[in-house]
């Protein structure tokens, strides 16, 4: 199964890739680029892949939006947490919805595309995209998509006012990038990650509330 608005793309690359092989003679010259495409129309197959999750569906936790590896685990200044994963460009790249909620806004803001290690230049100025999240309990946070240096867009497939269920689908990011998950200040929910786990979209718990 392939993420939802990869078809345009694939189907491109796998008719370039056809065209070639049909038409064009596949002498020791030519079979360099029929090479070449062959791999890039593999390569987009495995980064477009959408495999199943499955949620743990545990009462009182927050799950991973993406797959990746936690790079930050951190208490802000303002008071607010905020975990950080990165993706590379072979994680899987569709976004899940962290727990059952409701989407209170989409903001957009385009930027640069500064690769990954640059953690003072992508961090702050790469194109992103934030989701503002309610949870079923009142929770209130923000998870972010953001662009890297392959990572032209930060896709929703979801509106504002969308009721979402854990796990399910709410965009994807295209070719390696990170996300961030904020949660807010004197938030019930405290982090049970550490930095350099890795996590999966909508099955790994990164969060759970403080017991009472």
């Amino acid at each position: 199964m392939f993420a939802k608005g990869s078809e345009l793309i694939l189907l491109a690359s796998a008719a370039v890739t056809a065209l070639t092989l049909l038409f064009v003679p596949l002498t020791m010259y030519m079979l360099i680029p029929f090479a070449f495409f062959l791999v890039v129309t593999s390569f987009l197959m495995y980064f477009f892949r959408d495999p199943p999750r499955t949620s743990p569906k545990e009462e009182g936790t927050i799950v991973s939006p993406v797959e990746g590896k936690i790079v930050i685990v951190d208490k802000l200044p303002d008071g607010k947490t905020k975990i950080q994963v990165e993706l590379s460009v072979f994680d899987v790249h569709v976004t899940r919805a962290p727990a059952d909620c409701t989407v209170l806004n989409i903001d957009k803001k385009w930027g640069g595309h500064w690769p990954v290690w640059y953690k003072h230049k992508y961090d702050k100025h790469n194109a992103r995209q934030h989701f503002d999240l309610k949870t079923d309990d009142g929770l209130i946070f923000r998870i972010t998509q953001i662009a890297g240096i392959f990572a032209w867009r930060c896709v929703s497939y979801v509106p504002v006012g969308a009721r979402l269920k854990e796990n399910s689908k709410m965009g994807i990011i295209r070719f390696g990038s990170a996300a961030n998950i904020l949660l807010p200040e004197n938030c019930e929910y405290d982090p049970v990650v550490k930095v350099g786990e890795r996590v999966r979209a909508g099955e790994t718990i990164i969060a759970k509330r403080k017991k009472s």
